[in-house]
């Protein structure tokens, strides 16, 4: 090929980055739209808010292996198909979170500087070892997938840390520019109100996303080229893909080599390993590294020592795996052994419509949607709060905000079906716990206080003012039957620690069924658009007031 030919041929290369670029724009905005405003309630999009989670294609095969559900595993298996052609196309050009390391990368080298894209094959090995053990794992029910998944990642990274943030500066230059909005006397403005969102675990969404950045800084696609288990099961679908990277009229100048995907020495495209960044392309002075079909030979890297870990290691991580689901069921404060239902956490409140706790963990990508998607930012990521296992899942947290009976997208949005997807009628009878009266801190029984706070919020209707044996003043109690374990209570109790909590008793979860059926069965009366009666009243006031 001449060197007229390679100069004639650069616009087009060029375009192909182009392209790649834009594709990449495109996915991220797309991926930020649906977790910042398509979760927004309510706007119609839960079944539209999953769409990249179930493409993932680490989260799919290991939820169901782990959940025993094969049915998970079909919305990936499209771009695994396309792995089999098209080699690591998703992670270049769709996935989310290789678009924000990107993106990241770039910012960081037009603030400080660019550092040094040198390949390097010393961690190219660990990616693998990640999947054998997540595959190993789940072939023992445990479900760790959510430790490297790249859409659960980025899902947390956008709805659960940058999100919250906005919100928060946002509110407070709103704060600041109140006085000036109030001057230009318009009502839209003087009434604008920005609500911050609050999550718990945020110290370690920091410091785990500042951890990765901090690798992009040091080594350019080092997540996406060493250590993503998702692309490790992607490269191992495309290690002969139909279509691939070939290096003609190479006039050994080396600049191509600054590509981890280059075999050093060689010229030739690492099988699985190339991102069709189009980086190389950009750098041949020739033209040279072009798309072409392949014919099914083999090329020198695939002749070449391998990039993948030996055998030894293989059975090292798959044992590893096996080792870390054996703890996590065998632990004291597991609940996924055989004495669990003996055990479980008085704040291990899960969303109404959660499968019982081992299908739900087995399922759960602790992707962060639902808390996103919660409207009184009640549902939180739990630290272990629900056991070792049960790290990131989410759990209601009644003090924060409570469960919001006219809402049921939680169970709409979840990707896995981790909570189920319940009607609104239907998701009024998942009863999620009960509400206990804390008789030493309440100000009717412990201070003889008139309060009937709790009463009046309660929108089941569960709560009654009655006297009771020595008490000057009408005193709450709680029935069971009414019951829902909204928070509502807890939530609006006025004592600075309430007196008034909720925990999991008598809780409905259920793997199928009607849970309208089963709480019917079990006694239950929980319809809130009935049981929300007035308070009684005595002497024309309402109970705590007639004296």
């Amino acid at each position: 090929m001449k060197a007229g030919g390679g100069h004639k041929a650069r616009p087009e290369r060029g375009r192909g980055r182009l392209f790649r670029g834009l594709a990449q724009a495109a996915s991220l905005a797309c991926f930020i739209w649906l977790v910042w405003w398509g979760a927004a309630w309510p706007y119609g999009l839960e079944e539209v808010l999953p769409l990249f989670l179930r493409l993932d294609p680490l989260a799919a095969v290991v939820t169901a292996l782990a959940g025993r559900e094969g049915a998970l595993l079909w919305p990936a298996l499209p771009l695994l198909a396309l792995a089999l052609f098209a080699g690591r196309l998703f992670c270049g050009w769709l996935c989310p979170l290789g678009a924000t390391l990107d993106a990241a990368s770039g910012l960081m080298n037009r603030l400080a500087g660019r550092v040094s894209s040198a390949p390097s094959l010393r961690f190219r090995p660990a990616k693998y070892l990640l999947l054998t053990v997540f595959l190993a794992a789940a072939l023992a029910g445990v479900n760790l997938a959510y430790w490297a998944a790249p859409i659960p990642l980025a899902t947390r990274f956008y709805g659960l840390l940058l999100h919250p943030l906005l919100l928060l500066g946002g509110h407070e230059v709103l704060d600041l520019s109140r006085p000036a909005l109030d001057s230009l006397d318009w009502p839209a403005l003087s009434y604008l109100v920005i609500t911050p969102r609050r999550f718990a675990s945020l110290y370690f969404l920091a410091g785990f996303f500042g951890l990765l950045f901090w690798l992009e800084r040091v080594r350019p696609r080092f997540w996406c080229r060493n250590l993503c288990p998702a692309g490790a099961l992607l490269a191992v679908f495309s290690r002969r893909p139909r279509w691939r990277r070939r290096v003609l009229a190479c006039v050994n100048c080396g600049k191509c080599e600054t590509c981890e995907a280059i075999r050093p020495h060689g010229r030739a495209v690492w099988p699985g390993e190339c991102l069709a960044c189009q980086g190389c392309v950009d750098l041949c002075p020739t033209g040279g590294t072009v798309f072409s079909v392949s014919r099914g030979e083999k090329t020198p890297a695939e002749t070449g020592p391998s990039e993948r870990p030996t055998r030894r290691a293989f059975l090292a991580a798959a044992l590893g795996g096996l080792g870390l689901a054996g703890l996590e069921r065998s632990g004291l404060a597991s609940l996924l052994g055989p004495d669990s239902h003996l055990i479980w956490p008085e704040d291990g409140l899960r969303p109404p419509g959660a499968l019982p706790e081992a299908a739900f963990l087995a399922r759960c990508l602790r992707c962060g949607l639902c808390m996103r998607a919660c409207p009184t930012n009640g549902l939180q990521p739990a630290w272990l709060a629900a056991g070792p296992e049960g790290v990131f899942s989410p759990v209601l947290r009644p003090r924060r905000g409570p469960c919001e009976p006219d809402c049921h997208l939680c169970g709409l949005v979840c990707p896995t079906r981790a909570i189920t997807p319940l009607e609104l009628a239907e998701k009024r009878w998942a009863k999620i716990g009960g509400a206990v009266v804390q008789t030493n801190r309440c100000l009717a029984w412990a201070e003889d206080k008139s309060c009937v706070v709790c009463q009046e919020v309660c929108p089941y209707g569960a709560i009654e003012s009655a006297r009771a044996a020595g008490t000057p003043v009408p005193v709450p109690r709680v029935k069971a039957a009414r019951c829902f374990g909204c928070g509502y209570c807890e939530r609006h109790c006025p004592v600075r620690v309430p007196a008034i909590t909720v925990l999991p008793l008598n809780a409905l979860r259920l793997a199928r069924g009607s849970y309208m059926e089963a709480g019917r069965a079990a006694g239950l009366d929980l319809d809130p658009t009935r049981n929300r009666e007035p308070a009684g009243l005595e002497n024309g006031l309402p109970p705590g007031f007639s004296e």
